[in-house]
């Protein structure tokens, strides 16, 4: 339904299977809010004269719920919930309550729990990501996206084609074995035997660094189980000798079409130990490899010269905040706006390349986590995109910057109040009235129903600036680089058009 106050499809009960399957879907509906009375009359935390005298309030209410068995997700997001910021929510009174505002799970929802959600529910995951959050696939949809828009096929200049090379020589094994080897044995020779020829290899569909390896033989590579081995870069931009990436956040509210948001604040991630590209000290995962969770082991090696003990209170074991760090890059002339908007470029190119095969799913919403690293030229390279990045909080660093971030997530996805008894009231109507014509009158009607259960309120719709971004900022659409991107997309459109047009003369 196209609601006449915002101009925007709102759809609360679907059904493609006709009839039967939307009455089912009301009923459902009818059954959870009966679930909900009988749940606030038994619940403890509730006044049971307070519930009867105040129907109209706690049906109202914002629910959340959590749906992870880790510890540190649970806490951090009713920790989230605690904040002043988001003092208008409760928590689920009952796990089995299927009429919350929020859902937080951890775990790949299943098809089947969406099926009678109302769309203004929203849960924290996307199903069908992995096109962009495995490591394989993603790299294959990057170079899709490139091959599309290379030059002279879209008519772009070289620097605009650069603009789409954001993944390190990146290989699938054992799938690729062959053209792994060619492109080995080619950049053998062209920079000569004792080159610094260094693959970093990585299991497919593990994270937290698990089974990671730098190699610089290509007899050392085994391939008796699928992974991605990716060109190592070793000429890495060094902080004070050190070698680190960068761990940031996007806020995905919507796939197809695209709207996302970057969070402003993240963690640089060091080697414990100074870098060094010296073939003997490949073996050393404290030079070489960033990730937090195989540093964790090392953090006993960290000295005064390194840059998480010099940050202080925005320093904790072999991390920083990337605020203090940009603060240090600016003192020493480097352009840090510069390498912002080239990290956007490479997140919203991620996205366009891997979102084409999402669809749209209302209901969701999705934290990824987005590792990038600069080379000593400060060209920005995406290592990889992560679902479900780690919320655990070891330190006064990781709560105030993960603690910071779930808060202003919430607050920026903002999932509407809907009265929950007007739901009822709607649904059982409708239940009992005969099926009538589709006339301006029962559009009306269901205007004003509409009105009920969103108690006057209108939903956001896409494209709009949320109410609160906290420290987000949006990325798509309305940036540099996606309105660059997005006329390149029209340009290919409008170019394949044509060609369909000549066929057709």
């Amino acid at each position: 339904h196209k609601s006449k106050s915002s101009g925007q499809s709102t759809i609360i009960l679907s059904s493609d299977n006709g009839q039967k399957d939307l009455t089912k879907c009301i009923q459902t509906q009818i059954h959870r809010y009966n679930m909900f009375v009988e749940t606030l009359r038994n619940a403890a935390d509730f006044d049971k004269e307070d519930v009867s005298q105040n129907k109209a309030h706690h049906n109202c209410r914002r629910f959340f719920k959590i749906k992870s068995r880790r510890p540190e997700v649970t806490s951090i997001i009713k920790n989230a919930f605690s904040d002043s910021l988001l003092s208008s929510w409760s928590a689920d009174l009952d796990g089995s309550s299927q009429l919350w505002n929020l859902q937080w799970t951890w775990g790949l929802p299943k098809e089947s729990d969406f099926e009678h959600l109302l769309v203004f529910q929203k849960v924290s995951r996307f199903r069908g990501t992995r096109g962009l959050t495995r490591k394989d696939l993603l790299k294959k949809n990057i170079q899709r996206f490139a091959l599309v828009f290379s030059a002279p096929a879209a008519g772009l200049d070289e620097k605009s084609n650069d603009s789409f090379n954001i993944m390190p020589l990146t290989y699938a094994l054992p799938h690729e074995y062959n053209s792994f080897v060619s492109g080995y044995s080619s950049i053998q020779k062209l920079c000569g035997v004792k080159s610094m020829n260094y693959w970093i290899i990585k299991p497919i569909g593990m994270s937290r660094g698990r089974g990671i390896s730098v190699v610089s033989d290509i007899d050392e590579v085994s391939y008796s189980q699928p992974i991605v081995i990716q060109r190592y870069i070793s000429d890495p931009f060094l902080f004070l000798g050190f070698k680190f990436d960068l761990r940031l956040y996007v806020l995905v509210t919507s796939f197809a079409p695209i709207e996302a948001f970057i969070y402003k604040e993240g963690l640089a991630r060091f080697g414990s130990r100074s870098y060094s590209s010296r073939l003997e000290s490949l073996r050393d995962n404290r030079i070489h490899l960033t990730n937090s969770s195989i540093q964790k082991e090392f953090n006993g090696d960290i000295d005064r010269s390194h840059p998480a003990y010099l940050a202080g209170s925005n320093g904790a074991d072999s991390k920083v905040a990337i605020s203090w760090l940009w603060k240090r890059l600016d003192e020493i002339g480097i352009d840090t706006d510069s390498l912002w908007e080239k990290i956007i470029e490479v997140c919203v190119t991620a996205l366009a390349a891997s979102g084409s095969d999402i669809q749209n799913q209302p209901n969701s919403f999705e934290l990824f986590g987005f590792d990038v690293m600069f080379d000593q030229q400060l060209k920005c390279w995406l290592i990889e995109v992560n679902s479900s990045p780690s919320l655990t909080c070891d330190s006064p660093l990781d709560i105030r910057v993960k603690g910071g971030l779930i808060r202003d997530t919430i607050a920026l996805v903002n999932p509407p109040t809907f009265d929950r008894k007007a739901l009822e009231d709607v649904c059982k109507r409708r239940l009992t009235q005969r099926k009538t014509a589709w006339n301006a009158s029962s559009i009306d009607v269901l205007e004003q129903d509409l009105s009920e259960i969103h108690v006057g309120q209108i939903p956001r719709k896409y494209g709009e600036m949320p109410g609160k971004v906290g420290n987000f900022q949006r990325i798509a659409p309305g940036s540099p680089s996606f309105d660059r991107l997005e006329v390149l997309l029209n340009l290919q459109t409008s170019q394949q058009s044509n060609k369909m047009n000549k066929r057709h003369r």
